[in-house]
């Protein structure tokens, strides 16, 4: 269930908003990584949830970039 919530939420969002979260994130991420290096990071999981996150963001952008272009598509013809 919590995955379907979550993509609820991010398709609730319109693509700026998605695009400035996928900047966070991959800073987030590269600090992950950086505090992980130095056995900081406490909550392994978190850089694969926060990496899940990104691909799911990715996969909404892109689903509307495709619609797009079919709707473009469309009033072509």
């Amino acid at each position: 269930m919590k995955s379907q919530d979550t993509l609820k939420e991010l398709r609730a969002k319109d693509s700026k908003d998605l695009n400035k979260e996928l900047v966070e994130l991959n800073q987030k991420i590269a600090k992950f990584h950086l505090d992980a290096a130095m056995r900081r990071l406490k909550n392994v999981k978190s850089i694969q949830e926060s990496k899940h996150r990104v691909a799911r963001i990715w996969t909404i952008l892109n689903e509307r970039a495709m619609s797009q272009i079919e709707d473009k598509n469309e009033v072509v013809k």
